[in-house]
């Protein structure tokens, strides 16, 4: 009764080798949906009991059909007129959310004149609306930069779906022997593997949902900021009395400084006088002090 235990058991361990080792090697069995398995001795005497790769869909094939699946990313640079960017910001907002997307993050800074004169903004959009959408953020204001990227990710999404259900099937024929195992070693060892194929089945289901995520939803990066204003008198036109104000304040600023620098330069030498004229003083006077005493 145990040898037959025995056998499937060690079909069973070359199932799991080749699926703990496949990893992005499976690419026939993703195109195909089928893995054969070999080994030698036991292992191909137990052929007929190994499970499928894939279990056959309602429609007949082993894997659903998948078409090009790509992960859509842009980034865009706009200048916005004066007094503008939280307007742009909000319309950007607005186009997102309205098209069935979302903000995944933003930022913005100040300028000399403590507003908001600059910042970014990360979008997720519907992937049916990305080309639309990023039409519509180029029209709130002048294009300076614009990117576009797209990553092709149809054939790793096929060889994920035949590893899953690769997995899958290791996974209730594992579950099997561990009801028939009749020992604490054979169970332990067969739990072991069994820890093993689900870890790495969860690894594959996860790396499935976050390229569906990224497919589903382009991404798009969006850089505001304001466009500068020349400065009045940088091109030769007249200053004005803000301009005025503001440079009769630097100049006052740099005159003040330069005299607190030469007051520190020239104050050693102005001590040193001022001490000597004392000290010239109190000779004059002792000399004259002594001069008239003996005539006294």
């Amino acid at each position: 009764m145990r040898k037959p235990i025995v056998i499937a058991f060690v079909a069973t361990l070359a199932l799991v080798a080749l699926a703990c080792s496949s990893g992005d090697d499976d690419e026939g069995a993703g195109a195909t949906g089928d893995v054969a398995v070999e080994g030698s001795g036991e292992a191909e005497a137990s052929a007929d009991e190994a499970v499928p790769v894939s279990q056959p869909s309602q429609g007949g094939g082993s894997l659903p059909a998948i078409g090009p699946r790509v992960v859509q990313t842009a980034s865009l640079a706009l200048s916005v007129p004066r007094d503008e960017f939280e307007t742009t910001i909000q319309r950007a907002r607005t186009i997102a959310t309205g098209s069935g997307g979302f903000v995944v993050s933003s930022s913005a800074s100040q300028g000399e004149e403590a507003r908001l004169v600059r910042g970014s903004l990360v979008v997720r959009v519907p992937e049916r609306s990305y080309a639309r959408v990023l039409e519509q953020l180029s029209d709130l204001g002048t294009v300076e930069a614009r990117e576009e990227a797209g990553q092709d990710v149809s054939q790793e999404l096929v060889d994920l779906q035949a590893r899953i259900h690769h997995l899958e099937a290791v996974e209730a024929r594992l579950l099997g022997f561990l009801e028939e195992a009749d020992t604490v070693a054979a169970a332990l060892s067969v739990q072991a593997e069994l820890n093993q194929v689900q870890l790495e089945l969860e690894r594959a289901r996860g790396r499935l949902a976050y390229l569906d995520d990224q497919v589903a939803l382009a991404t798009i990066s969006l850089e505001v900021r304001e466009r500068q204003i020349v400065v009045a008198g940088d091109g030769g036109g007249p200053w004005g009395i803000i301009d005025a104000w503001r440079a009769a304040g630097t100049g006052f600023v740099t005159v003040v400084g330069w005299i607190f620098v030469a007051a520190a330069t020239i104050a050693p030498v102005v001590l040193l006088l001022f001490l000597a004229f004392v000290a010239a003083r109190l000779a004059g006077w002792r000399g004259l002090a002594s001069f008239r005493r003996p005539q006294a």
